[in-house]
């Protein structure tokens, strides 16, 4: 299994073989997505005979991520102080991503309204076309009636 992430520095956060159980814990380098990757590689001279690999993984990020048992226990903190802490890194998480979805709304919008702009071209263009062939059909089946005599 490896985990890193899509920026430029491609920042490897965890590497390892041959696991049963694994736990990684890391602050990322850089706002980029985290990539992991699992391989399953049979040894050369083992046969390959269809087995199948089940695997459950679990990622948390945040404040789910941290072991507040653990944190309690080495601060020597109350449980009213715990359960504060607790709630501030939650209130960052929702902030971080009320940040991200109010940047996505925005890059979405701006999206929006080029293609709007572009339609309403393109509309524009299509009826000048079909005013221009129609104009076209009037005058050409008027001096066509014309040569023919009928008008």
């Amino acid at each position: 299994m490896e985990i890193h992430d899509d920026s430029q520095h491609v920042n490897q956060y965890g590497a390892r073989r041959q696991l049963d159980d694994a736990t990684f814990r890391f602050d990322t380098q850089a706002h980029a997505n985290v990539i992991v990757c699992f391989q399953n590689v049979l040894e050369p001279n083992f046969p390959n005979d269809g087995r199948s690999q089940t695997i459950q993984f679990k990622m948390e990020s945040g404040a789910m991520a941290e072991d507040f048992h653990k944190v309690q226990q080495e601060e020597k903190l109350k449980p009213m102080e715990m359960e504060l802490r607790r709630l501030a890194m939650t209130l960052d998480d929702v902030q971080d991503e009320l940040q991200y979805l109010k940047q996505r709304e925005s890059t979405l919008r701006d999206a929006n309204e080029r293609m709007n702009s572009r339609v309403k071209t393109f509309s524009f263009v299509s009826i000048g076309v079909l005013v221009g062939v129609a104009v076209y059909q009037v005058l050409y089946l008027r001096r066509f009636f014309q040569q023919k005599k009928l008008i």
